[in-house]
């Protein structure tokens, strides 16, 4: 009999001992080891995404701007944690474990799901008293005051894939592997009921800036439905375009973050990423637009 038999492969050995040995609430990110950054930028994953999805990031942005990609539950390093299904409770569970990181300047981008829960965080930080980010950066997800039509999360399996086909809001790798689809079904559910089942409630206004970026492409997000972003801040609104359906983030990955670099505005920018936009890349800025509140929060 092989001694080996019941051994685990060294990589998955790896994985599990820095799963085991990381604290808990670390578990929530990734971030490279920068000695002294300007910025800290929180990035939230797409529905069924994880902190991997930002891995070329903590290079294009370093040193001055130290990426923390969020590992949200169920997944990567975060992997032990049950799956939230609901906003309230991931803000509830994000405020704690990201206590320790505001002390210094920073701000929140996210992709599609990853945006509504950047969005609600913001208001949180807000009403909770703590440190406002200097930006929110949404990216392929209409204002949350339109959010709403989909509900697929409680679908049978087989229909439940063939809307996410549908939709195209599911990464064609995923979506082709049906091994890789059996496994990541849980999860898709879970993060699908948690944007499917989000209100929005009326409340003030944020103070700070938001950039807001969509691909021409995408048909679940309809650039006139990323425009009304604007009514969600007192601030400065700024559109931007790029080539691509819902997962031009993939495709344009450098242009996002040089754009995001170039918003922060305190940091210099890779020569790599300079011009920032191609001719396919466009952007409208709005400011002072009507709010569509009714209270404070």
């Amino acid at each position: 009999m092989n001694s080996n038999a019941n051994a685990c492969s060294s990589d998955v050995c790896d994985i599990e001992n820095a799963i085991t040995q990381k604290p808990a609430a670390e578990r929530w990110f990734r971030r490279a080891s920068h000695s002294s950054p300007k910025v800290r930028l929180f990035c939230f994953p797409y529905a069924g995404g994880n902190a991997r999805i930002f891995r070329e990031w903590h290079d294009w942005c370093g040193p001055e701007v130290e990426v923390v990609a969020i590992e949200l539950p169920g997944r990567g390093f975060n992997s032990r944690s049950p799956l939230i299904k609901d906003m309230s409770t991931m803000i509830e569970r994000l405020l704690p474990v990201l206590d320790p990181l505001l002390d210094k300047p920073f701000a929140l981008f996210g992709h599609s799901m990853g945006a509504l829960i950047s969005f609600e965080l913001s208001r949180a930080l807000r009403a909770s008293g703590r440190k406002a980010p200097l930006r929110l950066f949404a990216s392929g997800m209409r204002a949350p005051h339109l959010w709403g039509g989909y509900h697929i999360h409680s679908l049978p399996d087989k229909e439940f894939v063939e809307a996410l086909r549908t939709l195209n809001g599911t990464p064609s790798e995923v979506l082709g592997d049906s091994s890789l689809l059996e496994m990541f079904i849980p999860l898709l559910r879970a993060d699908l009921r948690l944007s499917e089942t989000y209100q929005f409630t009326p409340g003030t206004p944020l103070q700070h800036p938001i950039t807001v970026f969509g691909g021409i492409g995408d048909v679940t997000t309809p650039s006139e439905r990323l425009h009304e972003w604007q009514r969600h801040t007192r601030s400065s609104c700024t559109v931007r375009l790029l080539e691509g359906d819902h997962f031009f983030i993939q495709q344009s990955a450098h242009l996002v973050v040089a754009s995001i670099l170039k918003s922060l505005g305190r940091v210099s920018m890779p020569v790599a990423f300079e011009p920032i936009f191609t001719p396919a890349t466009t952007e409208t800025r709005t400011r002072e637009a009507e709010p569509v509140y009714s209270s404070g929060d």
